[in-house]
């Protein structure tokens, strides 16, 4: 029903290749490329990767650098380069590739909805020119400053035939852990089918750790263990809610949290 698994390579191991033998050993099925500082990797290498992982869900997170909503227009010509260059790594070894569209900066929330709309179609536009098979997936974010609260999220991809990033942990983070239980988490999953459709539920792309916020929000990632986040709910929810799709943790801990949510998802 949910494959599992971490953001970025394992921390027991020291690339992507042993990292896919870490996972199979703790039989996680997934792995989401972490290019938040930068494109790191060349296509091909992504193709070996593809190859020696066929048993693994491969996934990519965009750069943190961008910023759709910009009032600089190289600065929005670059956050669309960086997504690009993304999505032509990862269309040799997967299909979800996520970001965080902007921020609000002064304006208000109406003209950045439509500043973004209008950014995130020319980038649909050059991936149907360059024949690339992404699905582009923005991120629920957890900081109050950026765009992105679930309503918005949604919205977006209403308008654009987009799939979201349902990150709970910055969903909590954001509300200032407000939504943090079983009911707030499924009236969630509410909304995103009743906005997108079950193929939205049946083909899910989930972020999951521990977190810290303060008044903007969201802080910095932590174990599982150590954030007051209610992350059994959010599986509960997840598992009652009768969702597919994968389950990427950004908890420090990576691959042990991981095995913490895998299990304790089983467990319900």
């Amino acid at each position: 029903m949910l494959i599992f698994g971490t953001a970025g390579v394992p921390i027991s191991a020291e690339d992507e290749f042993k990292g896919i033998d870490v996972l199979r050993k703790l039989n996680l099925g997934a792995m989401e490329l972490e290019f938040v500082k930068g494109v790191y990797m060349k296509e091909d290498y992504a193709k070996k990767l593809k190859e020696y992982g066929k048993d693994i869900v491969f996934s990519a997170h965009a750069p943190h650098f961008i910023n759709l909503n910009a009032n600089e227009e190289y600065k929005i010509k670059n956050s669309i380069e960086r997504i690009i260059k993304t999505a032509k790594v990862l269309n040799n070894c997967g299909r979800n590739l996520v970001f965080h569209p902007g921020y609000y900066l002064k304006k208000s929330k109406e003209t950045t909805y439509n500043i973004i709309k209008s950014n995130v179609q020319k980038i649909l536009e050059k991936l149907e020119l360059l024949n690339l098979n992404i699905m582009l997936r923005p991120e629920t974010s957890g900081r109050v400053s950026q765009f992105g609260d679930v309503e918005e999220t949604l919205n977006l991809c209403y308008d654009l035939n987009l799939l979201p990033c349902i990150d709970f942990a910055h969903i909590y983070a954001r509300s200032r852990g407000r939504i943090n239980n079983y009911d707030s988490f499924y009236k969630i999953l509410e909304k995103v089918e009743n906005m997108l459709g079950k193929n939205a539920i049946k083909d899910m792309h989930i972020h999951l750790s521990g977190i810290e916020y303060g008044k903007g929000g969201e802080k910095r990632h932590l174990p599982l263990k150590e954030s007051d986040f209610n992350y059994k709910d959010a599986l509960k929810a997840l598992k009652d809610f009768n969702t597919s799709g994968t389950v990427i943790c950004e908890s420090p801990l990576l691959e042990y949290d991981a095995v913490l949510l895998m299990k304790c998802y089983n467990e319900l």
